[in-house]
């Protein structure tokens, strides 16, 4: 195996400062930038529009727009071209024309098997053997299935206190890597384990693979945006709609638009779609930074939502969740856990097999549409992130018959 890093990429850039960060020759792991905010790679556009796309398969179909090449043919072949499903029940209700993008295909069921498969494979293309991250749920597992496919070092997970013997614990183990517990939230999980592993990173050896500490899980999820322009050629979906935690997948499908329009294969006068970021009342940092007109988030305390990709009490890249949400014309909702719990049993009912998060989606559609701001008739785009299997050990509401 010898990954080779993308020769069009042009430069690193800190997200916050916009200047320019030396990449060291290519010869170690990427970070934070030195300010200490994500960073993010911009490729050579110009030249990337006269290339053929290339014959790659999976989440490198895309090849051109990654970060990290010649990855072994069996790694992520079975990672992304995720369906999108036109919903006529949802469509109905809401009278909107109404459409999924269903993630939970993607091998370990979830979204996160796309930032992290690239993440892995370009820490591991700078020289990292192994890789450590703090976890709810899905984001761990990918972590240790895509470190496994690599044949590096086990990755070395951190949970917080409570999620001992639950599902994404024993899937971690399941695919190779190593759990340890600590802290009671995300963010306490994240500091135990960056102090554990400071020496193993600062040596090279091991690559924090935390939400937006690495450019290269939001490339990865940039790929949603580049399918999504694929699946609707003729027009874009007016609203994209989005549950939104840490926010990677959120700027990586305006970050695909971006690049896509640079490359004239989105027309120039073609409006792209407006961004939506879902939280839950209990966790909505990015909603109240939204509503005050910030320039970037504030942690808050959370308190605490059944939809665990919701619980990120900070966003690391706020600053840039918000700029998209400027630039798209979009807004932030936040919804009830009533809500959210109501609108996983209706997707049940009707046949869509969704965890939390992609049923607060379902209920900021309801607000949305009651409150006029998504207009009948205007087609949107709903992301289902993951499955429902550890929604289904949670659900104690009984399903509303609004379907039924």
């Amino acid at each position: 195996m010898h990954l080779q890093i993308n020769r069009h990429i042009t430069r690193l850039v800190c997200s916050r400062t916009g200047e320019e960060v030396e990449h060291g020759g290519w010869a170690t792991p990427i970070g934070l930038s030195p300010d200490g905010y994500p960073i993010t790679i911009e490729y050579d556009l110009e030249t990337i529009a006269k290339l053929d796309r290339g014959t790659g398969t999976g989440l490198w179909a895309h090849r051109n727009l990654l970060p990290v090449w010649n990855v072994p043919n069996d790694y992520a072949a079975d990672v992304g071209l995720t369906p999108t499903i036109q919903s006529a029940a949802l469509s109905d209700r809401f009278g909107v024309d109404l459409w999924i993008k269903n993630e939970n295909t993607n091998p370990t069921g979830s979204f996160k098997d796309r930032g992290l498969a690239v993440g892995v494979a370009l820490g591991a293309a700078l020289g990292a053997e192994g890789f450590f991250l703090p976890t709810q749920g899905n984001a761990g597992v990918a972590g240790a299935f895509f470190s496994t496919r690599l044949g590096l070092l086990p990755c070395e997970v951190t949970m917080p206190d409570g999620y001992q013997g639950g599902f994404y614990h024993r899937a971690v183990e399941h695919y190779g890597g190593n759990v340890t517990f600590a802290g009671a939230n995300i963010a306490a999980a994240g500091a135990h384990a960056r102090q554990r592993m400071a020496d193993e990173v600062k040596a090279g050896r091991r690559v924090d693979l935390s939400t937006f500490y690495e450019p290269g899980r939001l490339e990865g999820k940039k790929t949603m945006g580049l399918e999504i322009a694929e699946q609707f050629p003729d027009a874009l979906p007016d609203w994209i709609i989005y549950p939104t935690g840490g926010g990677t997948g959120l700027v990586g499908i305006w970050k695909a638009f971006t690049e896509l329009v640079a490359l004239g294969n989105i027309p120039i006068e073609r409006n792209l779609p407006r961004m939506v970021a879902v939280q839950s009342e209990a966790c909505a940092p990015v909603v109240g930074a939204f509503a005050r007109g910030d320039t970037s988030v504030s942690a808050i305390t959370s308190r605490g939502t059944v939809a665990d990709g919701l619980d990120v009490p900070g966003a690391i890249m706020g600053h840039s969740i918000l700029d998209v949400l400027s630039k798209s014309e979009g807004t932030a909702v936040a919804v009830s856990e009533t809500s959210i719990r109501r609108a996983f049993n209706d997707l049940g009912a009707i046949g869509i097999p969704a965890g939390y998060e992609a049923a607060a989606t379902v209920a900021a559609l309801g607000s949305l549409t009651e409150s006029g701001i998504v207009e009948r008739g205007q087609r949107v785009l709903l992301v289902n992130t993951g499955g429902p299997a550890v929604a289904l050990a949670k659900s104690t509401v009984a399903p509303d018959d609004s379907f039924l």
